[in-house]
């Protein structure tokens, strides 16, 4: 058990560390640390993935309160892009945590790996974001799809979805400051509603520690969050003293080291 408390206190300072650092959610740091750990204790594949992703949006609850509050204080946040996508920001959250309840750990294993491996590419190849409009588009409906996307994406493997949110808001022209904080309101609407429906649909009884409700593991969701919270600062004073572009990079590799590792627990071993 002390080992475990150490594992996610230390898994809180990384990914709260590299949040900041980097602009990223932590849920991309979370994710695999918690599945393999639950590997380790002798969860069945299914159990793990489905307690990671859960366990790492109940995180991002807690963490995104404390980033809103930061952005909307350097009124980074576009408020009127909220209004816009926080609709189907929700509804993407709703349907992609409930199909992500009722499929494989083998299958949300393979969706984790596929999308890690395209989030990384974009940060080891683009340097410049590709601009396809001057603002967001006009219609209801396709913003409504877009955010909806970004929402169905980001619950799928537990993150707050600033990796698509951000590519995308600064594909409208957005500044880069502006996407960040914008999308830290979105973490916290992508989060809250997969939490609560992990939480209903994780009937797995005898398979699931005393600390949890459904899928949601509340004693590993406290742990982080506890550490988390303090080096997100130390990381975003940190960044705006190194070279960005090589540390994205540096990461990417990190990343793609643990989708290799994840691909080689599953079909290799």
């Amino acid at each position: 058990m002390t080992i475990l408390i150490i594992i996610f206190l230390f898994t809180g300072l990384l990914s709260g560390f590299l949040a900041g650092l980097l602009g990223v959610g932590g849920g991309i740091i979370i994710v695999p640390i918690t599945y393999f750990v639950h590997l380790h204790l002798g969860y069945a594949i299914d159990y793990a993935m489905h307690i990671a992703i859960a366990s790492s949006l109940g995180i991002i609850c807690f963490t995104s309160i404390s980033s809103i509050r930061s952005h909307l204080n350097l009124k980074n946040v576009n408020l009127l892009i909220v209004k816009k996508w926080v609709l189907g920001i929700v509804t993407g959250s709703l349907l992609g945590s409930y199909f992500a309840s009722n499929i494989s750990g083998e299958i949300l294993v393979i969706i984790f790996v596929m999308l890690a491996i395209a989030i990384a590419l974009n940060m080891a190849l683009q340097t410049n974001p590709f601009i396809v409009s001057k603002d967001i588009p006009k219609s209801k409906f396709i913003n409504f799809l877009i955010s909806s996307l970004i929402g169905f994406l980001s619950v799928l493997i537990g993150i707050g979805g600033g990796s698509f949110s951000v590519p995308t808001l600064t594909m409208f022209s957005k500044q880069i400051h502006e996407a960040v904080g914008t999308s830290a309101v979105f973490g916290f609407f992508i989060a809250l509603p997969g939490v609560i429906i992990f939480m209903i649909t994780g009937n797995i009884e005898g398979n699931i520690s005393k600390y949890s409700i459904g899928y949601v593991n509340i004693a590993i969701v406290l742990l982080v969050s506890i550490t988390s919270v303090f080096t997100a600062n130390i990381g975003a004073k940190i960044s705006s003293r190194v070279n960005k572009i090589t540390l994205r990079r540096l990461f990417a590799i990190f990343l793609l080291f643990t989708c290799t590792s994840l691909i080689i627990e599953h079909y290799i071993i």
